[in-house]
């Protein structure tokens, strides 16, 4: 048991900001019309700094060294969340659901009903509230990003968005993936109509540093009217 609690640490201390794909579809516009990309990721920050919640899911591509490999998560800016994780124990997939409310993590493994934990014990990993605090999280991150250039035009989910290639600094990028520790090379698609940003791909090597591996977040509902409360 004392095992799967660190587990459960750990899987919780992966940011939001990380990992999940959202299909990209349709046709690619790359010509001289696109906008540059310092503007596109200025207007992306100033689009995320008043939005109040959203959803996210996470993914990975090869075998990147993080703790979580697909979630599933539906954010307030307090901070408390809910959602899925899976994580890999013992070279097995497991999956983890949790509700984060206030100084309390729910969380509940395989078998069994839900247990408890300090959120303290949760944030001296990682503060979920990051990921939706101007100065520490996904806006935060969008005005680091260093060399943007817009790539293209395509379509995330239905949406025309402007993918823009950038370095992701270590010092911000680490708020929102533990464990980072050098800038990370990555793409942001900014959705054309509203400027948010809707996907965020992060390229890193693999774990042992064999071949490369990707973790992406795409992030979803805006200012739904989540209701996040404890499980009875």
């Amino acid at each position: 048991m004392a095992t799967f609690r660190v587990r459960v640490i750990a899987a919780l201390s992966l940011p939001p900001a990380l990992v999940a794909t959202g299909c990209t579809g349709g046709g690619t516009d790359s010509g001289t019309s696109l906008p540059e990309g310092r503007q596109v990721l200025t207007q992306a920050s100033a689009a995320m700094r008043p939005v109040k919640s959203l959803g996210f899911t996470l993914d990975t591509e090869g075998d990147p060294p993080v703790a979580v490999k697909r979630g599933d998560i539906k954010l307030l800016k307090s901070g408390d969340a809910q959602g899925t994780l899976q994580i890999t124990q013992g070279g097995q997939p497991i999956e983890i659901s949790f509700v984060l409310v206030g100084q309390t993590v729910h969380y509940k493994g395989v078998t069994g009903g839900y247990q408890r934990l300090p959120r303290a014990m949760v944030a001296q990993l990682y503060d979920p509230s990051a990921l939706l605090d101007p100065e520490r999280g996904v806006a935060r991150l969008l005005t680091a990003a260093t060399g943007p250039k817009t790539e293209a035009r395509e379509k995330v989910d239905g949406k025309d968005a402007y993918r823009v290639r950038a370095t992701l600094p270590k010092d911000v990028a680490a708020t929102l993936v533990p464990g980072v520790t050098a800038d990370l090379p990555g793409q942001v698609w900014v959705a054309a109509a509203d400027h948010r940003p809707v996907k965020l791909r992060m390229e890193m090597a693999g774990t042992g540093g064999a071949g490369k591996s990707h973790v992406t977040v795409s992030l979803n509902e805006f200012d739904a009217n989540y209701k996040i409360t404890p499980p009875k």
